[in-house]
């Protein structure tokens, strides 16, 4: 039962293109904008691009929890944390995703500074962990760079680096590298808009898209949608204060069906959110 089970999530881990240590959705507010990210600059840019961690301020914590597919038993959860000092920001994010009998863990140790006035890089080495009950686990290290650019108050282009060099897994199955290149366009204080495209080197071009609109001072509706695999995203973030905001969010895939997911945001005092909060 354990081996069918474990073949099952091998599967549905295949049809969306995040198994053996490939990038996950962390965070619900990128989740409900198509799973966009690579070209905000919030907390959760620990999870998808790096160099995003840069243009905040003070300390700042996210927690994320995904039900893939409801009713399949399978989760993603994520926490993640970045701290600015004078020199840059490190960052630490803790990631796992499965079920019981497959398991896959990812633990990345991050920095990342402002270049320019107009640039920032940032850097990121992971530990990566797949454990399949009865069959014991595999443990490998990569890294990913990313590059964030504010080109002014409308326009963001950010690109990720995700496993550039080639890293085995098994004999026969590598880390999937990836590129990730996307653009944000904020044309209003309550208009915001996520466009981007990634690429690996045995899959296709992924297309993904996603808009937000504040529709009251407290309260942020998002949709969104991705091709390859097909998705359609929803949901709303709530600013509960200055320092804590809860996100909501909900994907439909139309073989596999819904993933509801959940997250919070806290900044410490003196943590101030900057352009693409």
């Amino acid at each position: 039962m354990k081996i069918i089970l474990a073949s099952i999530f091998l599967f549905f881990g295949t049809v969306v293109f995040c198994q053996n240590g490939s990038p996950l959705p962390a965070g619900a507010r990128g989740m409900a904008m198509g799973n966009t990210g690579v070209s905000n600059s919030d907390i959760h840019s620990i999870f998808s691009n790096i160099a995003g961690i840069a243009w905040l301020e003070g300390t700042q914590f996210a927690i994320f929890g995904e039900q893939r597919f409801a009713g399949t038993g399978i989760s993603n959860l994520a926490v993640g944390a970045a701290h600015a000092l004078g020199s840059g920001t490190f960052g630490i994010s803790i990631q796992n995703y499965g079920i019981s009998d497959y398991n896959e863990q990812k633990i990345g140790l991050s920095y990342a500074r402002k270049l320019f006035d107009k640039l920032s890089m940032g850097v990121q080495f992971d530990f990566l962990n797949t454990r399949i009950t009865n069959y014991g686990s595999t443990a490998v290290f990569t890294f990913e760079i990313g590059f964030l650019a504010p080109i002014n108050k409308e326009l963001t282009v950010g690109a990720r680096i995700y496993s550039p060099m080639r890293v085995e897994i098994t004999e026969e199955e590598d880390v999937p590298g990836l590129l990730g290149v996307g653009f944000s366009y904020h044309p209003s204080k309550k208009v915001f808009f996520n466009g981007e495209v990634e690429k690996g080197i045995d899959t296709d071009l992924s297309i993904r898209v996603g808009v937000e609109y504040q529709i009251h001072q407290v309260v942020s509706l998002r949709l969104g949608g991705a091709a390859n695999p097909t998705l359609a995203t929803f949901g709303l973030g709530f600013k509960i204060s200055d320092q804590f905001n809860m996100d909501i969010a909900t994907t439909y895939h139309q073989v596999l069906g819904i993933s509801p997911g959940i997250g919070i945001r806290y900044g410490l005092k003196n943590s101030l959110r900057v352009k693409g909060r």
